[in-house]
């Protein structure tokens, strides 16, 4: 018989873990070629084969080489634009995943960008046997040609076996990834953060009508003990937290679209479009439809 003692695998946190392909594929990049992600539901992880490039995520701006792996998590927006001189060639992967997934944590450390340990020519077979399911042409890794291989996105799944087959191989890259890049692995996942795990939570769900409450739930800790560590972290509460980035993110949509108040109230978590507009006057000092006109 074999079973599992360490606390994280226990049921009541089997959700934490879960891990479902969207998709993935290689691409060797254009001097200066630029390309932009909005908010998406699953996250998003680029492999710098070669070259060079730079990635901005909110405010900050990193430089990425070969060898490094970059990550911008579910909900959060980015662009990555390759080098004029030395453009990169990458390869990317599409997980769903809980934002506060044990996995990824471990992988990147709580960081955008991280140098990889696992030698390159392990990691592009494994990725190359994810695409192998559907595509013949990468089915022999240890002859094909680089070459030749096509920058191509992973969509064609078929059937419930390919399904299976191309997130069991998924599965046993993310092993090899968590083994190359931490010696203890599960004692670093039994550290938490619950400060970080519920502003990534707000981050990756602020357009749901989620309180502190359901924060504090899913990582099963008192409200009132999340607000205290969330205050000691980050020098305001959660719900203050949340607040403030959802009249960012509707700050936002009102001036770049033409989205109704009603349309916009709904897109950052507010069910009622008069709860969305009184909040927003307390914070901005104007209406929403002031707002836009303003700042249009």
């Amino acid at each position: 018989m074999i079973g599992n003692r360490n606390p994280i695998l226990y049921r009541e946190n089997s959700a934490l873990l879960s891990m479902e392909f969207n998709h993935c594929g290689f691409q060797q990049c254009t001097p200066g070629y630029q390309y932009g992600i909005s908010m998406r539901p699953f996250h998003l992880i680029h492999f710098v084969l070669e070259g060079r490039g730079c990635l901005v995520m909110g405010e900050k701006k990193y430089e990425v080489e070969k060898g490094h792996a970059f990550y911008i998590p579910a909900g959060m927006p980015g662009y990555y634009t390759a080098d004029r001189k030395d453009p990169w060639k990458y390869a990317w992967i599409g997980v769903y995943a809980d934002v506060r997934n044990p996995y990824l944590r471990l992988i990147f450390q709580k960081k955008s960008v991280v140098p990889v340990a696992l030698p390159q020519d392990v990691l592009e077979k494994a990725l190359l046997a994810i695409i192998a399911v559907t595509d013949r042409r990468a089915a022999d890794v240890e002859t094909y040609q680089k070459e030749k291989f096509p920058g191509e996105q992973f969509f064609a799944i078929r059937t419930p076996q390919e399904s299976l087959e191309v997130n069991s191989r998924m599965l046993h890259l993310f092993s090899l990834l968590v083994e190359s890049q931490t010696q203890n692995s599960f004692s670093c996942m039994e550290e938490r953060n619950h400060a970080a795990d519920a502003k990534a939570y707000m981050d990756a769900c602020y357009y749901e009508n989620i309180k502190v409450q359901d924060i504090a739930e899913s990582l099963h800790i008192h409200p009132n003990y999340l607000t205290q560590v969330f205050r000691e972290a980050y020098g305001q509460t959660p719900k203050m937290y949340l607040n403030q980035l959802r009249m960012y993110r509707a700050g936002i949509m009102l001036v770049e679209t033409d989205y109704p108040v009603s349309v916009v109230a709904e897109a950052v978590g507010f069910s009622n479009p008069f709860h969305f507009s009184a909040a927003f006057k307390e914070h901005y000092h104007m209406s929403p439809a002031n707002y836009r006109k303003e700042n249009q």
